[in-house]
C-alpha cells in the first residue's frame, strides 16, 4: 500500500474518532451503528502501519483475537470468566451470542498496550504486567458507558471484580506469550490507537458526569 493511502487512512480514523465523540454526545441512537464499522477501519488502520508481511505477527494478531473471542463465549454461556452478562446489538453480528467484531477489539487493546509498554520496560515479565494494566483500565472506562452504548449488559448493573481479574489475565498471558513477536508493533501507531480509544470513551464519559 502507497505511503499516501496510509497516511490520509490514519487521517480518516482520526476524523473518524473525533467526530464520532461529538456524535455520540449529540445523538447518540444515529451514531451506534456505526460502531462496528469503527472497529473495522481502526483493525485496517492498524495493521497496514505493522510488518504484516511478518506470518508470525499476523498470526500473533489472529490467535489473540481468537483466544479473546473463545474467553468471550465461555463468558456469556456459562458467566464464569467475566460475570453474567450478555451482549447488545451495537458491536454488530454475533456468533454464539458475542459480536465478531470484538475479537478485533481484544486484539487492538492487547497488542497496542503491550507495544507501549515495551517502550518503558525491557523485561518481558515486567512488560506484559503494565500491558494488562493499560488494557484492563481501558475496559474500565469502557464498562462505564457500555450499557448506555448498547454494548453489553451486566446482570448486576455494572462489571465486577471478576471482569477485570479476567480481562488483567487474559492481557497478561496474550502479552507475555506473544512478547517477542508483539515487540515489532509499529509503537507510534499503538499509542495513537489506545488515544483515540481513551480520547473518545472520556469525552463520552466526562459529557454523562456534566
Amino acid at each position: 500500500m502507497s505511503t499516501v493511502l496510509k497516511k490520509y487512512s490514519l487521517y480518516f480514523l482520526i476524523l473518524v474518532y473525533v467526530s464520532g465523540a461529538i456524535g455520540f454526545v449529540i445523538n447518540p441512537k444515529f451514531f451506534i451503528p456505526f460502531t462496528p464499522f469503527t472497529l473495522i477501519l481502526t483493525s485496517f488502520v492498524f495493521l497496514i502501519y505493522q510488518p504484516i508481511k511478518d506470518k508470525k505477527f499476523v498470526l500473533a494478531f489472529a490467535a489473540i483475537a481468537l483466544f479473546g473471542f473463545v474467553c468471550e463465549v465461555i463468558g456469556i454461556k456459562t458467566s464464569f470468566i467475566f460475570g453474567n452478562y450478555y451482549y447488545g446489538n451495537a458491536l454488530g453480528y454475533k456468533f454464539f451470542g458475542v459480536p465478531l467484531t470484538i475479537s478485533l477489539n481484544w486484539a487492538l487493546l492487547i497488542i497496542a498496550s503491550f507495544s507501549i509498554s515495551s517502550k518503558l520496560l525491557k523485561n518481558p515479565l515486567a512488560q506484559s504486567i503494565l500491558s494488562a494494566v493499560i488494557t484492563t483500565a481501558i475496559d474500565y472506562l469502557i464498562e462505564q458507558l457500555a450499557s448506555q452504548l448498547d454494548f453489553w449488559y451486566f446482570s448486576s448493573g455494572i462489571a465486577g471484580l471478576r471482569n477485570y481479574i479476567a480481562w488483567f489475565c487474559i492481557s497478561f498471558l496474550s502479552s507475555l506469550f506473544f512478547s517477542k513477536i508483539l515487540l515489532n508493533c509499529n509503537a507510534k501507531i499503538a499509542a495513537l490507537i489506545i488515544a483515540l480509544q481513551l480520547f473518545f470513551f472520556s469525552c463520552l464519559f466526562l459529557f454523562q458526569k456534566l
